[in-house]
């Protein structure tokens, strides 16, 4: 039997692959520490990283600290999570649980999504390690604390800034226009408190608010504001504000004290404090409240001697004529102008009012039941269509690209200067040279996507969104106010249906019963 003739090859020795890591941390909100608190974690995650021969550092993702609560509002940590999606990264290293999210379900979600993407994360403070699936019970116990550590320090906050409302001694972070904060105080700008004055005078004359702002806008008054657009809700808020006249109603919204922390109108939930004489005031008592007389005189308005009232040419029939008021024997009923005047040109009947107004009823409790997975969506995508259709995704897309770049430099720079190749003094030029070039282009882009609210439809769907936040209990009686303050206008499509269109587009048919 002939012999067989056998090679051996050898195995090849493997170089181990380096595992790439990312860090993540929360930097100060405060812009004069973002510089130390960056660079000082900079030089940290590296030195821990250059000290392990099986790592190299990926990329530094840090976002300001107030942002902690909500994952959407981190633009940092998402890009972290958009480059484990792309398997740039194999492993997360990040302070603490807290500094990676503020509740449970957050913090389950996203380590369970990077274990997807074949990413663990280590959190240093409590010394877990997703790689091992036995801390799946560690790190949620550990999330629950972390949530209740962050509820309980807003809490203590809330707490705090009520006491201050009590006390008086409490102080705005921001002033209205014509007023600037000076050391704490509210000081008077003579020329935005002249502009102040004449709205005020204006309205007392008889213009409208739309032609306030109008006039404004056309003469280029400069408000400090990211649109620095006048609107009629910028004149209604000056007109409202009691700060003109020198005093202050405190807490107007309220902060939910569970998260998700949500921001809302105060209508009752919390109590409110008014302070008189805490500023210097710009209008006199007298003017002020002539003014909110006025405003008082327009909202009665909307149900004249006549019987009119808030449905009062908003109701439109499929024939394309409006519906008129009629009143039959003590009852209120809406019929079409061209029905009234000739049967035989539209045929739809006489609705009447009671009926439509539990439609609307009926209409807002559901609205109310589904805001979450309807309006929300429907916020969120008008925003996306927004930024398509102006160009802003794009320039928010090459200010990130931009902001990524310029990082990449301070880490560079950083390690540099860890290492001694250049001197401090060289680093500190160059590094705050790419600082303020960093802050220029984040608030460029803060600036386009405050931008997003000027967007007539999202703002309308915004307003609605902030009207059903402040119902509490479901609606039981028609309000004149809501109806003004959510609709727009009513289509009679059928004897049985009617379609109510919201401000910010949305539609919704309701049956009514003959």
């Amino acid at each position: 039997m002939e012999e067989k003739k056998i090679t051996v090859i050898e195995k090849t020795v493997q170089t181990p692959k380096k595992i790439r890591v990312g860090a993540y941390c929360r930097v100060s909100s405060s812009s004069s520490d973002q510089l130390h608190s960056f660079s000082a974690q900079v030089q940290y995650y590296t030195g821990i990283i250059r000290e392990n021969p099986a790592m190299e550092l990926v990329d530094i993702y840090a976002d300001e600290g107030i942002t902690g609560t909500r994952a959407d509002k981190r633009d940092e940590f998402n890009r972290m999570i958009a480059d484990c999606r792309k398997g740039k990264i194999d492993r997360i290293i990040t302070k603490s649980l807290s500094r990676f999210a503020r509740n449970t379900v957050d913090v389950l979600q996203y380590t369970r999504l990077l274990g997807e993407y074949g990413v663990s994360v280590l959190f240093e403070k409590e010394n877990i390690d997703t790689a091992y699936l036995s801390n799946e019970l560690l790190l949620a116990l550990s999330g629950a604390q972390a949530q209740e550590e962050s509820v309980s320090l807003s809490k203590n906050v809330r707490w705090s800034i009520e006491k201050r409302m009590q006390d008086g001694t409490y102080r705005s972070s921001s002033a209205p226009y014509g007023y600037r904060i000076e050391n704490g105080e509210y000081v008077i700008v003579e020329q935005e408190a002249e502009t102040v004055r004449w709205i005020f005078r204006s309205y007392l004359e008889g213009k409208g608010k739309k032609e306030i702002a109008d006039i404004l806008q056309k003469a280029e008054i400069i408000r400090n504001s990211p649109s620095n657009l006048w609107r009629i809700n910028t004149i209604d808020y000056i007109l409202k504000n009691e700060r003109y006249i020198g005093d202050a109603l405190f807490q107007k919204f309220y902060t939910t004290e569970t998260l998700p922390f949500v921001h809302r109108k105060n209508d009752g939930v919390k109590a409110q404090y008014y302070v008189e004489d805490v500023n210097p005031p710009i209008i006199t008592r007298k003017e002020f409240e002539a003014v909110q007389r006025r405003i008082n005189d327009e909202k009665a308005g909307r149900r004249n001697s006549n019987g009119d009232c808030a449905l009062t040419g908003k109701i439109l029939c499929s024939c394309g004529q409006r519906y008129k008021l009629s009143v039959i024997r003590g009852k209120r009923y809406w019929v079409c102008n061209s029905h009234h005047l000739d049967k035989e040109l539209c045929r739809a009947k006489s609705i009447a009012e009671k009926n439509i107004c539990n439609a609307f009823i009926t209409m807002i409790n559901k609205l109310r039941y589904i805001r979450n997975p309807v309006l929300t969506t429907a916020i969120q995508q008008t925003e996306r269509l927004n930024m398509k259709c102006n160009g802003t995704a794009e320039k928010v897309r090459t200010i990130e690209k931009t902001i990524s770049e310029l990082s990449n430099k301070c880490l560079v720079l950083a390690r540099l200067n860890s290492k001694g190749i250049i001197r401090a003094s060289e680093y500190a030029e160059k590094n705050g040279k790419l600082t303020d070039q960093l802050s220029r282009l984040r608030a460029e882009k803060r600036k386009l996507l405050q931008e997003q609210d000027d967007n007539q439809m999202l703002s309308g769907l915004q307003k609605i969104d902030g009207i059903l936040s402040g119902l509490k209990e479901p609606l039981t009686e028609f309000d004149e106010n809501l109806f003004a303050d959510t609709v727009t206008q009513i289509t009679v499509t059928s004897d049985t249906e009617i379609c109510f269109e919201l401000y910010g587009g949305l539609k919704f048919t309701e049956y009514i019963s003959r």
